[in-house]
C-alpha cells in the first residue's frame, strides 16, 4: 500500500521525534562534560521542530471527534463561503469557546472551532475569529514563536546567566501579545473593523477581564480583550 502525504508527514514527525529523543540520550550519555550543555541544547531544537512540525497530525488525531451538528456545519461553511481566503476549519463538539490554529506553513495548518464558540457568536462575530486565526497562519505567526523559541535557546545556553530566562520569558511574552494583535489588525483588513470587534466584544461577556489584570499584562501571553478591542478602535496597541 502507497501511504498517503498526509501518514508519510506523519512518519517523518515521529522520526523527527524520535531522533531528538536518541540525541537528547547521546548528549547525556556521552557527550563530554564541557559540551553536554550545548549538544543537549541542539537535541532540544530538534525536539521543537518537530513538535511543531507534528502539530497539525497530533491535533487531528488528538483532537475530540468532528461534530454531528448538520445546522452548525451548515452555518459553518456559510461563513467560510464568504471568507476572501478559504482554510480548512475543524469543528468539534466541546462547551467551552474556543477557537486556535495549528501548523508551521499555510499548505499545513488548520484552524480548530469548538461548537461552544460557534453557539455564543453571531455570524458577523465568527467571521471576525475566523479572520483572526486565517492571519495568524498568513503572516506566519506560529512560525516566529519556533524560530524565538530556537534563538532563545541557543542565546541562554551561550549567556549562562539566570538574568537571560527572566527577560527571555517576558519578551517571548511580549511577542505572544505582539502577534495578537497583530492577528486582530489582519482581520480588520481582511473582513473588516466591525467583525473582529464584534466577534471579541461577545467573547468579553463570556470572559469577562478583571480590574486587576491590568497590572499582571506583562507576565501574560494575551493581551486581554478589552485591550484587543480599544487597539482596533483607537488604530493604537498597547503591549502593556
Amino acid at each position: 500500500m502507497i501511504p498517503s502525504p498526509w501518514y508519510r508527514r506523519l512518519i517523518v514527525a515521529l522520526v523527527v521525534l524520535e531522533v531528538a529523543g536518541a540525541l537528547m540520550w547521546l548528549a547525556t550519555r556521552f557527550a563530554p562534560e564541557s559540551q553536554r550543555a550545548l549538544a543537549q541544547t541542539f537535541a532540544g531544537l530538534v525536539f521543537l521542530m518537530g513538535f511543531y512540525s507534528a502539530a497539525p497530525l497530533s491535533a487531528r488525531f488528538l483532537a475530540p471527534k468532528e461534530t454531528q451538528d448538520q445546522a452548525m456545519k451548515d452555518r459553518l461553511s456559510r461563513v467560510i463561503a464568504g471568507m476572501p481566503r478559504k482554510r480548512p476549519v475543524f469543528l468539534y463538539d466541546h462547551p467551552e469557546q474556543n477557537a486556535n490554529t495549528v501548523g508551521l506553513s499555510a499548505g499545513t495548518s488548520r484552524i480548530y472551532v469548538t461548537t461552544g464558540l460557534m453557539a455564543l457568536l453571531s455570524d458577523e462575530g465568527l467571521r471576525g475569529i475566523l479572520a483572526h486565526e486565517d492571519t495568524h497562519i498568513h503572516e506566519h505567526h506560529i512560525l516566529a514563536v519556533l524560530a524565538y523559541a530556537c534563538s532563545y535557546s541557543l542565546v541562554a545556553h551561550l549567556a549562562e546567566d539566570s538574568l537571560v530566562f527572566y527577560f527571555g520569558f517576558l519578551a517571548f511574552m511580549t511577542l505572544r501579545r505582539h502577534l495578537e494583535f497583530r492577528a486582530d489588525a489582519g482581520a480588520a483588513v481582511l473582513v473588516g473593523t466591525a467583525a473582529i470587534v464584534t466577534g471579541l466584544k461577545e467573547l468579553a461577556t463570556v470572559y469577562q477581564t478583571k480590574r486587576s489584570a491590568r497590572w499582571f499584562v506583562f507576565a501574560m501571553s494575551y493581551p486581554t480583550l478589552p485591550l484587543r478591542i480599544r487597539a482596533l478602535e483607537t488604530g493604537r496597541q498597547t503591549l502593556f
